[in-house]
């Protein structure tokens, strides 16, 4: 008989060897034992599950068809079901090949038939063990993947919220006039976004370009964007260019793409009277037609120089009137379902918390995929 090279002792892979026979069961550990496995064994299937549900760290299992109260092929199952991945071969005195098709159909990682060849057996547990080993390094090169992966997207998240910080101060600086107006719209657009059953994609691409939707008044000059008075129809051309500068300045942006053609569009109204395309109807992005709703209410609940806010009340009405020529009726229907203290709510809470409205917002927007 050849001799089987043996492996060194510092082996340390762990098998289960489950048999109702102790002969069977004591040739098995004096074969594996002397090349290095930690054997344990088990006298039937019942005990088998047991000792694997209180510790799953074995590596092989050998496990025999015909035992008392617990099968072979049952065990099989529902160690499988419990492991997929782990490595089972069947040992039996029968050569039915029905037997040896169900096993294998059922997971079995390989077949030994009684009587055997223990240098067979070796190899077999050889080829089994090195499949161990490689699905566990498999596992552990994934789990370091996930790990690098969930590093370097708390690394983008950062990025991606100073870049909205630095874009959204950036605003602030040459339009205090308006306040908070950004963050409530924001708000505003996400609650009517979720009345309207938005998925967590749509509501990100929603928030991000509420927040961003008047980024291109960066680009209008001073003197035609802080002018107190009425602006004249040459500057009214120069200021209604902020929606196209905004889309040009986000669209590079890879996760600001989608919410650039809501800054792009957001000016359109639904009869096809905006601006900039002239865009009518469903042609408007969905996100667009949803803010522009939100963005005239908070218009008109909000205090400017030139003029004082209205009641919600009298703002919803604003709304209801312009239902089908400026906004979309079916998105008007949702929006005066909602219960003006929601609205009042909000607009209360983001002017009392300020820039820490925007801190949150930036880390719930972190969640979306």
């Amino acid at each position: 008989m050849a001799a089987i090279p043996e492996l060194s002792l510092e082996m340390k892979e762990k098998i289960l060897i489950v048999d109702d026979e102790e002969a069977i069961r004591n040739l098995f550990v004096e074969a594996l034992s002397g090349l290095g496995y930690r054997c344990e064994v088990a006298e039937n299937g019942l005990e088998c599950l047991g000792m694997y549900y209180e510790s799953s760290d074995y590596d092989v299992v050998l496990l025999d068809v015909q035992m008392p109260e617990l099968g072979g092929i049952e065990t099989l199952r529902k160690l499988k079901s419990y492991a997929p991945d782990l490595s089972i071969i069947i040992v039996s005195a029968s050569r039915d090949i029905d037997i040896v098709r169900t096993a294998l159909k059922e997971g079995a990682y390989d077949y030994i038939f009684k009587p055997f060849n223990i240098n067979d057996v070796q190899a077999v547990i050889r080829r089994a063990v090195e499949r161990a080993q490689l699905i566990k390094e498999n596992k552990d090169y994934q789990h370091n993947l996930e790990q690098k992966v969930e590093y370097q997207t708390h690394e983008l998240v950062k990025l991606y919220s100073g870049t909205l910080q630095a874009m959204i101060l950036a605003l602030d600086l040459r339009e205090s006039e308006t306040g908070y107006h950004s963050y409530r719209v924001t708000e505003y657009a996400l609650t009517l976004g979720r009345h309207m059953s938005l998925n967590e994609s749509e509501l990100s691409m929603l928030a991000k370009g509420a927040l961003l939707h008047d980024i291109g008044k960066i680009g209008v000059p001073d003197n035609i964007l802080l002018k107190p008075g009425k602006l004249t129809d040459e500057e009214w051309e120069v200021m209604r260019k902020h929606a196209e500068l905004g889309y040009m300045m986000l669209k590079k942006i890879e996760f600001l793409e989608e919410s650039a053609v809501m800054v792009y569009t957001h000016h359109e109204h639904f009869d096809g009277s905006g601006y900039p395309k002239g865009l009518s109807g469903t042609d408007i992005p969905l996100g667009a037609r949803i803010f522009s709703i939100v963005d005239a209410f908070d218009a008109m609940t909000s205090k400017r120089t030139y003029r004082d806010e209205i009641a919600f009340d009298k703002a919803v009405e604003g709304i209801k009137e312009a239902s089908g020529t400026q906004f979309d009726p079916a998105i008007v229907d949702v929006f005066i379902q909602i219960d003006l203290g929601v609205w009042e709510e909000i607009k209360e809470n983001i002017d009392d918390s300020g820039s820490n409205y925007l801190k949150g917002l930036l880390f719930e927007l972190s969640k979306y995929k």
